[in-house]
């Protein structure tokens, strides 16, 4: 027998074996995949999961229902304005640790589910240096979590106030340590990083004051109308609707400046947080009812041109120019030729 018989036939027992050991893996294979045998090994497996998200969703049912409770007994308070901050606080407290809960819930509940299947170990610790250099990079994300943090436990603005962040206003509908989310009076959303935050003007914290400038006539009494506010005031903090609205009589200082047709004079009232807009609409229209019926003058611009001496006793002479009766206009047709 020849040299390449002998290869063909070595080369063709070689391939037969090869297919016969494939043949019998996949034979192998599908013994192994059947039901029978995975079902000792998925069912654990399963109700494992099914047990871990169980316990997840009732870990954080129970931390939503503390953060209630919390909430609720913050609320237990009689004085309005004590109330609204420890109410503001709550609301503020409850939406941090409602959002911390939940994210340490979900990774708490995706380790351990991760961890049934495989060795989670050499995991962590990828994920540990995965996040030494995230956090080199997201250094703005950092910053605004810090920021956050510190705006929250300082407690400098809650949920329900009118701030003033930069050249933005608006309340504030939510904070989380990564944002601030203001509502301006259109009604528009305005998402603000903390971390950008250098500056908050709280126009609502504890109190709030209303200020109205007066302008009245230069004739009129200025005591007189000082004497007519403070009685207005003193009606204001009388009335039972109006009255729980602000927290002491409305005072008038005084004459506050001379503008150019009218004399200002200034009027203060201490609101309660939020009201002070309401009760400056309200101040408003007692004060033009009272004055019209009192006959105070509420001016508006005037503009008075001055001619100089000169011009004012040329335009008194009957022989001025402006006194001159002008000529005559011949009509269109009495020209023509």
């Amino acid at each position: 027998m020849t040299a390449p018989s002998l290869l063909a036939q070595e080369t063709g027992a070689v391939g037969d074996s090869l297919i016969g050991q494939l043949e019998r893996a996949v034979t192998t294979g599908r013994d192994l995949l059947t039901w029978d045998t995975l079902a000792p090994v998925l069912i654990p497996k399963i109700l494992e999961v099914a047990a871990v998200l169980t316990v997840a969703f009732g870990a954080y049912a129970l931390f939503k229902f503390v953060i209630r409770r919390i909430v609720a007994r913050e609320l237990d308070e009689e004085d309005p304005i004590v109330k609204r901050l420890r109410e503001q606080r709550a609301q503020t407290m409850a939406s941090l640790l409602g959002n911390v809960a939940l994210i340490v819930v979900v990774a708490v509940t995706v380790l351990t589910v991760l961890g049934l299947f495989f060795d989670i170990g050499p995991l962590l610790a990828s994920v540990g240096v995965l996040g030494l250099a995230v956090s080199f990079g997201a250094q703005a994300l950092v910053k605004d979590v810090i920021t956050g943090t510190f705006m929250l436990l300082e407690g400098q603005f809650g949920i329900g106030d009118v701030v003033r962040i930069g050249d933005v206003a608006g309340m504030v509908e939510k904070i989380t340590l990564r944002t601030t989310i203001l509502r301006d009076l259109r009604g528009v959303v305005h998402i603000i990083p903390n971390g950008e935050i250098t500056r908050v003007s709280n126009l609502t914290k504890t109190w709030s004051r209303a200020v109205l400038d007066i302008g009245v006539a230069y004739k009129q009494d200025v005591d007189e109308v000082i004497a007519v506010l403070h009685e207005i005031g003193r009606e204001f903090h009388q009335d039972p609707e109006w009255g729980a609205l602000i927290l002491e009589e409305p005072t008038v200082p005084g004459v506050e400046d001379f503008a150019d047709s009218a004399v200002i004079i200034r009027m203060i009232a201490k609101t309660l947080p939020l009201k002070q807009w309401d009760v400056s609409r309200e101040l408003r229209r007692r004060i033009k009812k009272r004055f019209d019926a009192d006959g105070i003058e509420i001016p508006f611009p005037h503009l008075t041109f001055y001619w100089g001496d000169e011009q004012a006793s040329a335009l008194k002479s009957p022989d001025s120019a402006a006194h001159r009766t002008p000529p005559a206009i011949a009509p269109a047709d009495a020209t023509r030729t």
